[in-house]
């Protein structure tokens, strides 16, 4: 079964002999060291927390509200802009060069180097060349053992570079790929794992909670939530009360984009997911995507992914 042989690979793979495995006890960290067996072992225990939908489920938008979905791929030249969501969202560089930035932290990041972003933080990603990397998004309750971290501190740093020193990682993350589709706890026992590598370069502070005030976080937690509706400058400036064109000079200066551009890259983005993993027709894609035409999809489309959606759906 899944979970012998996946015993079996933590015995054989080359993940190091020993691990340090960071646990919150009553407000306290304490460490301990294990062998990556009795790691797998600790982590395999059932957790009736995990419901069978929190542990399957198939690849989302980024901007989605992922509070009990699980995503893990491979992407390639990625660009999103600014967004915000519920999860938290590890990436890790196999090749090339990505640019990533979270809350105002901004770092190029080479092959083998990582950034988490915890839940509420807004955070964006630039191409910066060519490059592959390892992309998961969890919701924080399926890892028991960091929840309150997620929820309650911060990171000083988001970017990680201990990937560049120990090939163990690389190597967990290629075994949480292989099992990014099976539900279940093997899954779970990996991304663990590979938090538990990261957790000792991280140094956490205390949660300081989003800054509602500002006027960046206050557009993308806006749009991210309504960009499937009929959406304007004028609707937005009356929502949130400010002037039309104080939101779009933030959206060129904070964002690097216009606000049409932003909202008909999200807005692209969940088609593209419906198209991949939905059967429904391509006029209730777009439909449901939130353009007013297929004419106008058809080239916003075009435009992010330089194809058709029709060939993107055969491909």
């Amino acid at each position: 079964m899944i979970v012998t042989n996946a015993k079996k690979a933590v015995t054989n793979c080359t993940i190091c002999r020993r691990v340090r495995v960071f646990l919150e006890r009553k407000r306290k960290v304490t460490v301990y060291l294990a062998s990556p067996r009795d790691v797998f072992k600790y982590f395999l225990r059932e957790d009736p927390g995990l419901s069978e939908e929190g542990r399957g489920g198939i690849m989302r938008p980024f901007y989605e509200d992922k509070q009990d979905k699980f995503q893990c791929s491979v992407v390639k030249d990625l660009t999103f802009p600014a967004h915000l969501h519920s999860a938290v969202e590890l990436i890790f560089l196999l090749e090339g060069s990505l640019e990533v930035t979270v809350q105002g932290q901004t770092r190029r990041l080479g092959q083998n180097e990582a950034a988490l972003v915890f839940p509420e933080m807004v955070h964006s990603y630039q191409a910066t060349g060519s490059s592959r990397a390892v992309l998961c998004i969890f919701a924080p309750a399926q890892v028991k053992e960091y929840y309150h971290q997620f929820r309650d501190r911060q990171p000083q740093c988001p970017f990680l570079s201990c990937g560049r020193d120990n090939p163990d990682i690389p190597a967990a993350f290629e075994h949480l790929l292989c099992y990014a589709e099976e539900p279940g706890p093997v899954r779970i026992a990996w991304l663990n794992l590979i938090l538990a590598y990261l957790a000792g370069e991280m140094m956490l502070l205390p949660r300081d909670g989003p800054d509602k005030a500002d006027v960046g976080y206050q557009l993308v937690s806006y749009i991210s939530q309504h960009f499937r509706e009929p959406l304007t400058l004028d609707f937005l400036a009356g929502e949130l009360h400010f002037n039309k064109y104080y939101i779009s000079r933030v959206f060129t200066g904070k964002l690097h984009c216009g606000f049409y551009e932003y909202v008909n890259r999200l807005r692209a983005d969940y088609a593209a997911r419906q198209l991949r993993d939905t059967d429904l027709c391509i006029t209730q894609v777009w439909q449901e995507a939130g353009f007013e035409s297929q004419k106008t999809f058809n080239r916003i489309f075009r435009a992010c992914y330089q194809m058709t959606p029709s060939r993107y759906r055969k491909g």
